[in-house]
């Protein structure tokens, strides 16, 4: 699904969501506890404001995402808040006592909440328990305030009624006690526990007002909750205290740390308990967040020690400084994530209709050559097929397209081309009048259009000659993912998946569901002839469709989840070549000297600031 990430000159702004281990490219500051110190003001310089106000079931931001997982909320289930080499995407409990039990036909599935987590103040009385989750899936299933990935829960009995208008309730939810959440599905689904660990599914307390209120505390907040979010984690807004939950939702005054565009100042809450969070550490006292700036200038006040960090990707020029800086290089971190790079075909428009055309594609892109304008290994490794080896590292070897140093071959690209219908005269060269003039839309953010020039070259050597338009950033995502455009190749293009299980990876890239307006099928896998028809598709042959294949991985679990999915990216690969993926993402952080204990914190891709401290706690 669609996850903004961060923005900066290294790379796109924007990539799709939504993870075993790659080692990262540079090496990372010790990251030991010993002689750490709580205290201190953690401050954050943020390029861009977050999504959607830190609502927990909009927000779709990784910096968003961060402030709820460390420090405003926690979920039934989560991980240990470091990075995918460092046993990240591995299940923990949070807010339930253990992993759930799962009934043997895998459509039932029993949590047991801890005791004693007490709410934020002014709601400190309040103790969570297992109501409160259901108050949060029902918010997330009434369409006015559901996140951006609500069919992820579509899978629980009774879900999608709710969404459609014909039920109030989720039939699939219930409590049995206060300790007890049963939740039953329709369906088994192996996916369905990392689901658990979104934002979306923070617990709600009851509303002081009205504790028969189905949405508890967040009535009357569809598009603000964020600001009045009661909170179960280390941290929460200054002057959350003096919220009133007793008035009507829109005569409640927002806290003063919550200034929507401004600032963010997020201070310890009194109700947290270290004993019952075995993970978020919350060694600084103080997190102070400013929304504003250039890349450049947050750069200059993170190596003066004004700021401690920021959103934007570094400038080419301030990862220079921070390589070449002896006293600066600990504080260049780069670590593997859930993401993938990749240049998109439209199977449905000529030339890339043709399989032997695509395959040609993969055999002639200079990858190494994108990975060296994008701003080098630091940024990432070169991919060698399309879900990352964070997810399924059994793939890590998998290269069906290997060249030498991954600079692309001609030769064997033209020997693909050769068994093209578009190359009338079989000398590898795609020399159809399909192959002229064919539209290749790209990010105009530095460095796209360079690396969009480096593809434009290699397509040349085999007879392709594009014309580019170029479109800023979120333009280009919606021409390139909306059928009707008929955009035959878009280069520019990354996926980021939500969670780490591959569902979360292929679904929305690869199932006919995904199709226009749906999201994200941007190679028209799956698409019928009555849908290309419709949208006025001069080709109206259906597509390949994987549905199936994605519907066989979904009960399963371990390892012969991961080897089901690991022989779709191989069929994808192989037999369909919708993608030229190229660069696994990296996320790299910059932080300033007086920063320790840094980590990626692999659920958002981000560094965890649960585990952040100062050095000599100030």
């Amino acid at each position: 699904m669609v996850r903004l990430v961060k923005l900066g000159a290294l790379a796109a702004a924007l990539t799709f969501v939504a993870t075993a281990c790659s080692s990262s490219a540079v090496r990372q500051q010790p990251s030991s506890q010993a002689g750490l110190q709580r205290g201190g003001v953690f401050k954050i310089g943020l390029a861009s404001d977050v999504h959607q106000a830190l609502d927990p079931a909009k927000e779709y931001y990784t910096i968003g995402w961060e402030f709820l997982h460390c420090c405003l909320t926690r979920t039934l289930l989560g991980f240990n808040l470091k990075g995918p080499n460092e046993d990240g995407n591995t299940l923990q409990p949070d807010l339930a006592t253990a992993l759930p039990t799962v009934s043997s036909d895998g459509l039932t599935w029993t949590f047991k909440i801890r005791s004693g987590i007490h709410y934020a103040p002014p709601l400190q009385d309040q103790t969570v328990q297992a109501q409160d989750f259901i108050r949060a899936l029902l918010r997330e299933a009434e369409s006015a305030t559901a996140a951006s990935y609500p069919f992820y829960y579509s899978v629980i009995k009774g879900f999608d009624d709710v969404t459609a208008g014909k039920a109030k309730t989720i039939s699939g939810l219930s409590a049995p006690d206060p300790s007890t959440l049963v939740v039953t599905l329709s369906s088994p689904a192996g996916y369905f526990p990392y689901t658990l660990t979104l934002p979306a599914t923070a617990p709600i307390p009851a509303s002081p007002s009205d504790p028969s209120a189905p949405l508890g505390a967040a009535t009357g907040h569809i598009l603000n909750y964020g600001q009045f979010i009661v909170s179960t984690g280390p941290y929460m807004f200054k002057g959350a205290d003096t919220i009133d939950y007793t008035k009507p939702a829109d005569q409640q005054s927002g806290p003063s740390g919550f200034q929507a565009g401004k600032s963010y100042v997020l201070v310890r809450n009194p109700s947290w308990d270290p004993a019952t969070d075995p993970y978020r550490k919350a060694y600084v006292n103080e997190i102070d967040v400013t929304v504003g700036g250039t890349v450049a200038d947050l750069t200059n006040k993170i190596q003066s020690g004004d700021l401690n960090t920021m959103d934007a990707l570094p400038t080419p020029e301030g990862v220079r400084l921070f390589e070449t800086t002896p006293s600066l290089k600990p504080y260049l971190h780069s670590d593997a994530t859930f993401g993938t790079y990749y240049i998109n075909m439209n199977l449905a428009m000529a030339p890339f209709d043709d399989l032997n055309v695509r395959k040609a594609v993969n055999w002639v892109v200079d990858k190494a050559g994108l990975q060296r304008l994008v701003g080098g290994p630091i940024l990432g490794p070169i991919a060698t097929h399309n879900i990352p080896n964070t997810m399924v590292p059994s793939l890590n070897s998998y290269d069906p397209y290997a060249t030498p140093s991954e600079s692309g071959s001609v030769d064997k690209a033209k020997a693909a081309m050769m068994q093209s219908k578009y190359d009338t005269n079989h000398d590898g060269l795609c020399d159809a009048p399909e192959c002229k003039n064919v539209l290749m839309v790209i990010d105009q953010t530095d460095p796209n259009p360079k690396m969009a020039a480096l593809i434009q070259s290699d397509l040349a050597s085999i007879g392709i000659t594009v014309r580019t338009q170029q479109f800023q950033t979120t333009t280009m995502y919606t021409k390139c993912e909306t059928a009707t455009e008929q955009v035959p190749i878009c280069p520019s293009e990354g996926w980021y998946a939500d969670f780490a299980d591959p569902y979360a990876f292929v679904t929305g890239l690869f199932s006919a569901a995904s199709l226009t307006p749906s999201c994200c099928d941007d190679s028209e896998l799956g698409a019928t002839s009555a849908q290309l028809a419709g949208w006025k598709y001069k080709i109206t042959s259906a597509t390949p469709n994987i549905d199936g294949d994605l519907a066989a991985c979904i009960p399963l679990q371990g390892t012969q989840r991961t080897d089901c999915y690991a022989s779709i990216d191989k069929n994808l690969m192989e037999n369909i070549v919708p993608w030229v993926p190229y660069r696994f993402a990296n996320e790299v952080v910059i932080t300033s000297p007086n920063v320790r204990n840094y980590h990626l914190d692999a659920s958002t891709g981000w560094i965890s600031l649960a585990l952040i401290a100062l050095n000599g706690g100030k």
